[in-house]
């Protein structure tokens, strides 16, 4: 008896441990394209007719880790597993029909960057420069770290209007703490923002040194 006791509450330990370890954010919004209401998840939530969000969204960001949402409370109906990544619409099974959202596992740590190509002064360490102006004009502000939270402490917050990447990716947001508005860049020129991040950024942070999300990237561009 004594045996089987310690074996559970090891294996309790190690559920709790595992648990612990996911520490992931997707976000629902209302509508199509990341518009409308928005509601952000960073836990195990097995029933969204608690939150009034219930069967209302119609497009996801997935921040980090892996996570598994479903049309019915407590993981029934059907379910999908969303990677990082931007989703703007949803099909039709998941549409205006989520009920339940949980992650699942850890994003997948990418792989180790490439040597640095040669080019016009890109490659190397992950380097990215905010501009005041569209086409690279005016102020500059680089981003020295690889997570900016708060752009409101560097006199650059809600001022950029271009976009110079070196290396690595990057996640743009309109909001502090990387709420709000989110787009991935990477390495390249952005002489006009989008126009939801336009004169709007906040924060950012370095993702990954190589493309992370499935699928070919859309720099909306």
């Amino acid at each position: 008896m004594k045996t089987s006791v310690t074996r559970i509450t090891v294996a309790a330990m190690f559920a709790l441990a595992a648990t612990a370890a996911l520490a992931g954010e997707i976000i629902l919004y209302e509508n199509p394209g990341f518009q409308g209401r928005r509601m952000t998840l960073r836990g195990t939530t097995p029933d969204l007719d608690r939150t009034n969000f219930n069967d209302r969204a119609e497009s996801i960001v997935v921040r980090d880790g892996v996570w598994e949402v479903c049309t019915d409370a407590r993981f029934a109906g059907r379910c999908v597993r969303l990677q990082p990544g931007e989703y703007p619409s949803l099909d039709g099974s998941l549409n205006n029909r989520i009920s339940s959202a949980r992650e699942v596992a850890q994003a997948p740590v990418p792989p180790p960057p490439p040597p640095p190509v040669a080019g016009p002064g890109y490659g190397g360490p992950a380097r990215a420069v905010l501009y005041e102006g569209e086409g690279f004009r005016g102020r500059s502000f680089e981003m020295q770290r690889d997570v900016v939270r708060n752009l409101d402490r560097t006199s650059f917050n809600d001022r950029a209007a271009s976009l110079r990447v070196y290396s690595g990716y990057w996640i743009f947001c309109s909001d502090a703490n990387f709420e709000g508005d989110c787009q991935t860049f990477g390495p390249g020129d952005y002489p006009n923002l989008p126009g939801n991040l336009n004169r709007r950024i906040s924060s950012g942070r370095r993702i990954a040194d190589r493309y992370p999300y499935g699928g070919a990237p859309n720099w909306g561009r």
